[in-house]
């Protein structure tokens, strides 16, 4: 994503693209259903469009969607859980940090992926999701020998692409293995 903020339309449009996927994973973390997350994210966008003025570069946004996104979760789970129900977990820093963490690696290598050829990207998300060699060329229609040399290929990329964050090569390529 380019980090300019300019306040435009088309610059709200990659910041959403980029983040959504990732703040749904991270607002699910808290409230545990897929739908709820999906519209807690969608209302902080909302927020973050409303006063998107006060903004004036990348980190600050990023920062901005992450806490609001955790605010309007712990919101959601005090409003709508038992009352009893310990939330204090979930308001801890260690359980944000956690979250951050990992649903920031998820949409790093999520873009890291996204940018590579069609066909290596297809193999590399079937590999992600448990399917093996064999499987995949059934699947994609093409040589095992093909996924094998497609992998390789996307590996070497994606070890490029993500060379400053070592660990989530580490992490997702053992994954794939």
């Amino acid at each position: 994503m380019n980090k300019e903020w300019d306040g435009s339309e088309a610059s709200f449009r990659n910041l959403f693209d980029e983040f959504y996927p990732a703040l749904c994973m991270f607002a699910y973390g808290y409230v545990k259903d897929e739908a709820e997350a999906a519209d807690i994210v969608q209302e902080c966008f909302l927020t973050f469009w409303n006063s998107r003025a006060k903004f004036d570069n990348y980190l600050k946004i990023k920062s901005f969607l992450y806490i609001i996104v955790r605010n309007c979760s712990l919101n959601y789970i005090r409003a709508h859980r038992y009352k009893t129900e310990d939330v204090s977990d979930l308001e801890s820093s260690v359980f944000f940090t956690n979250n951050l963490i990992e649903k920031e690696a998820f949409r790093i290598f999520y873009r890291a992926v996204n940018s590579l050829p069609e066909r290596s990207r297809e193999v590399i998300l079937l590999s992600l999701d448990g399917l093996k060699n064999n499987e995949i060329a059934e699947e994609l229609s093409i040589a095992e020998s093909s996924v094998h040399t497609l992998k390789k290929i996307a590996y070497k990329k994606l070890k490029l692409l993500l060379k400053d964050y070592y660990y989530l090569v580490f992490i997702f390529l053992s994954e794939l293995e």
